[in-house]
């Protein structure tokens, strides 16, 4: 008997998911266990399973399809049997699952619209929105008037006011960027004092005027728009980014953040680093250790020593995990994906180093499976290889806690009360302070900063 495949649930945050690539074609032979779809989800790429066997009778969706979660895709069922009111059942189902999704979002917006929205501490006086330029005018003009009013007054003492050029300070300034002659611009200002308008609105050819002429000896004015290649660009989101989207919006409006940031010297852990990697390097493992493998684990057994951290909001309750399963933020051109190292606490630091490449590896290729990238209980956001000095990470929901890794930077440092070279990197804690104090967020991080700077207890 004919059935239909549905769009599968294969995240907590999936509503609809994207077919990206048909495996088999209309009138393929199934057998159970054959792939018949990829499926773009907002976290990465899945395959579709066939669970009984049977010919593919109908594709439902083309290629480039949304389908909501629960809707068909495609028909299977026995050669020649009749499907006509299963293809109006799928398209009915479709509707009403589309209708699901809609009415969520608007049920969604609608209470963030209603949200309350704490009133300013002082009513303010309704202000007239002024452009940049104007502003910019307004603001220079205290500052060269009165030398400006000076050199007239005296010009005017001396009987050289005529045909002396009124220009404020900006107007000049703009005038020689663009390699123009104030003398074709007319002042529209009090005792037509040319301003910064007058000379825009001579770019722009508003005032009337023959077109301007080139500063004698300077190169020749020009539209910056002619010399300008290509054209904007409108990016259609992906599933994965519209999630990241709302589900950092939601962080950032309901969950109320802190932050803290401690140095640490890193070079214990650069040594150790170099060390175990020399030792490895004449072994037949191929294992070579990062340092976000090292930091990965000081993450883990920081968070066993301060547990207040590796935990969950749940609205009426606070879940502390007996597990420390550490998600780690993977940059893909549609956004990012969080795998998660599981039991990190206990696994020997070369498996933690192993897992993590092997799921930073497939993160990027999409071949993540659903429970690789979710039940994650803290979060390590890594930007160390941008050289950025610090940053603030967003929390990650449910879990309460995320951690920002910067890079390793030389710079002179005491060290027994004398200046010398030394390399430090910062590390900085955003919390949910919901479930977490910010003393727990703090012992967390001396607690990270005192496993990093003593390496070894990685490994014992």
């Amino acid at each position: 008997m004919a059935h239909a495949i549905l769009m599968p649930r294969m995240s907590d945050s999936m509503v609809e998911g994207t077919l990206t690539k048909w495996l088999k074609k209309e009138g393929d032979v199934l057998k159970n266990g054959d792939l018949i779809a990829e499926i773009e989800t907002d976290k990465a790429t899945q395959e579709v399973e066939c669970f009984e066997p049977g010919i593919l009778l109908k594709q439902t969706v083309v290629t480039g399809g949304v389908v909501p979660v629960g809707g068909p895709i495609c028909i299977i069922g026995s050669a020649g049997e009749d499907i006509s009111s299963l293809l109006a059942q799928a398209a009915n189902d479709i509707s009403i699952q589309s209708s699901k999704v809609k009415a969520e979002s608007t049920t969604k917006a609608a209470d963030e619209k209603r949200a309350p929205v704490a009133p300013p501490s002082e009513p303010s006086a309704p202000t007239t929105p002024v452009q940049p330029i104007v502003a910019a005018e307004f603001k220079n003009a205290a500052r060269g008037a009165v030398l400006e009013n000076q050199a007239l007054d005296e010009a005017s003492g001396k009987g050289e006011l005529a045909g002396r050029l009124r220009a404020s300070p900006l107007a000049r300034k703009l005038a020689a960027e663009h390699d123009i002659s104030l003398y074709n611009v007319k002042g529209t200002g009090p005792g037509g004092r040319i301003t910064a308008e007058d000379v825009q609105a001579a770019l722009e050819g508003k005032n009337g005027r023959a077109p301007l002429a080139a500063v004698e000896g300077g190169a020749p004015s020009f539209a910056a728009s002619a010399l300008r290649e290509g054209t904007d660009e409108k990016i259609a989101l992906s599933n994965m980014r519209k999630t990241i989207a709302r589900r950092l919006q939601e962080s950032k409006q309901t969950i109320p953040h802190f932050y803290s940031t401690i140095e640490v010297d890193a070079e214990p852990m650069q040594a150790f680093r170099q060390q175990l990697n020399t030792g490895l390097a004449a072994t037949s493992m191929r294992l070579k250790l990062s340092v976000n493998d090292l930091i990965l684990k000081a993450v883990a057994l920081a968070a066993k020593e301060v547990p207040e951290v590796n935990a969950a909001w749940e609205g009426d309750s606070i879940t502390r995990f007996a597990a420390v399963h550490v998600s780690f933020a993977v940059s893909l051109p549609t956004g990012l994906i969080t795998p998660v190292v599981r039991d990190a606490d206990i696994k020997p630091l070369k498996q933690v180093a192993f897992e993590a490449k092997e799921l930073g590896k497939r993160a990027k290729e999409k071949g993540l499976k659903p429970d690789e990238f979710t039940g994650g209980t803290i979060t390590v956001s890594n930007l160390g290889m941008y050289g950025v000095d610090s940053f603030q990470a967003i929390v990650n929901p449910p879990q309460a806690l995320i951690v920002a890794v910067a890079s390793i930077l030389e710079k002179p440092v005491v060290k027994a009360g004398q200046i010398v070279v030394g390399h430090t990197m910062k590390l900085t804690v955003s919390g949910d302070h919901r479930a977490v104090d910010g003393s727990d967020g703090a012992r967390f991080l001396v607690a990270l900063k005192n496993i990093l700077e003593n390496p070894t207890l990685l490994v014992l």
